[in-house]
């Protein structure tokens, strides 16, 4: 149904396939606070879509919006915070015809370590990929 892959790989998939497309579908909050991952030095932008808003409700236009850029066989690579939510959301676009999916574990921020700190020793920032604050 999909594949999975670390930041890192992910990363590298999106600099070598030239159609791969990164949907981070955490929340506008989460995007806001945390950050953004950076893909300008590859020419292409993070897509923005969230899977459910901050009150744990499913976007009802995930599908359409996704399909505003992509068609079903596009290599999409779907992250959320720790790779929970982008699983589930790879789920629903296999169910819905989407056939090149990967999910990024680990997310943008990855699980917390041994104080309750994110962003330390997993996940796209801990691995230090590019992003930005906006």
């Amino acid at each position: 149904m999909y594949k999975e892959q670390d930041p890192q790989q992910c990363f590298d998939t999106l600099g070598a396939d030239a159609s791969a497309l990164l949907i981070d579908c955490r929340t506008q909050k989460e995007w806001d606070l945390t950050g953004i991952p950076d893909l300008s030095q590859m020419g292409k932008k993070t897509l923005l879509i969230e899977w459910n808003d901050d009150h744990n409700q499913r976007n009802p236009q995930f599908i359409a919006h996704i399909s505003s850029f992509a068609a079903h066989d596009t290599p999409i690579i779907i992250m959320c915070r720790i790779g929970g939510r982008s699983a589930a959301a790879c789920q629903y676009l296999a169910e819905n015809g989407f056939t090149n999916l990967t999910n990024m574990t680990e997310g943008f921020e990855g699980r917390v370590d041994e104080a309750g700190h994110r962003n330390s020793f997993e996940g796209w920032r801990a691995r230090s990929l590019p992003w930005f604050q906006s």
